[in-house]
C-alpha cells in the first residue's frame, strides 16, 4: 500500500467515517466505511491531483455511499415518510450543540445533509458543488436555506 495512501486516509478517516455514519442504514456503518476505503483503493491510481485531495475523497465517499443507498431505495424511502409524519422536537432545552446538529442532520435529506456536511468541514461552494454534481449557485441557495431553517427551528429571539 502506497505510504500516500496511508497518510491521506489517516488525514481524511473523520471525514469519511462522517460520511459512512450519514449514509449507513441500520448498523451498516461500518461496511460502508469499508467499502469506501475499498473504493478510495481502487481509484487512487487515477486520482490525478487536478482537485484537492479532500474534494477527491468526498467524491468517491459521497459516490460509493449513494450506489449502496440505490440498492435499498423502498425501505429509505418508508422510512422518510414515516419520519416526515413525526413532529420534530425543536426545544433545545439542556442539549448540547452536538445532539442539537444532530437532531437537524436526521430532519434533512440526503443531498442536504451533504451540503452541511461539507460547509462544516470547511470545502468551498465550488468544491461541494464538484462532488455533487451540481451548480455552485444551487449549492449556495442551499446554504442559505439551511442556515434559514437551522435559525427558523432552533434559535429564539
Amino acid at each position: 500500500m502506497p505510504l500516500e495512501f496511508e497518510q491521506l486516509i489517516r488525514e481524511q478517516a473523520g471525514r469519511i467515517r462522517a460520511i459512512a455514519k450519514r449514509y449507513a442504514d441500520n448498523g451498516s456503518e461500518d461496511d460502508l466505511y469499508q467499502e469506501i476505503l475499498e473504493q478510495l483503493w481502487r481509484s487512487f491510481d487515477s486520482f490525478r491531483g487536478q482537485s484537492k485531495p479532500e474534494t477527491w475523497v468526498y467524491r468517491v465517499a459521497f459516490n460509493t455511499a449513494m450506489t449502496r443507498l440505490r440498492k435499498v431505495v423502498k425501505q429509505r424511502e418508508i422510512e422518510q415518510k414515516l419520519q416526515s409524519l413525526k413532529q420534530p422536537n425543536v426545544s433545545t432545552g439542556n442539549r448540547c450543540q452536538a445532539e442539537i446538529l444532530e437532531d437537524f442532520m436526521t430532519s434533512l435529506n440526503d443531498i442536504d445533509a451533504s451540503v452541511l456536511m461539507m460547509y462544516l468541514d470547511g470545502l468551498s461552494g465550488q468544491e461541494m458543488a464538484d462532488v455533487l454534481g451540481i451548480q455552485l449557485n444551487a449549492v449556495q441557495v442551499r446554504i442559505s436555506r439551511l442556515k434559514k431553517a437551522f435559525t427558523d427551528r432552533y434559535m429564539e429571539f
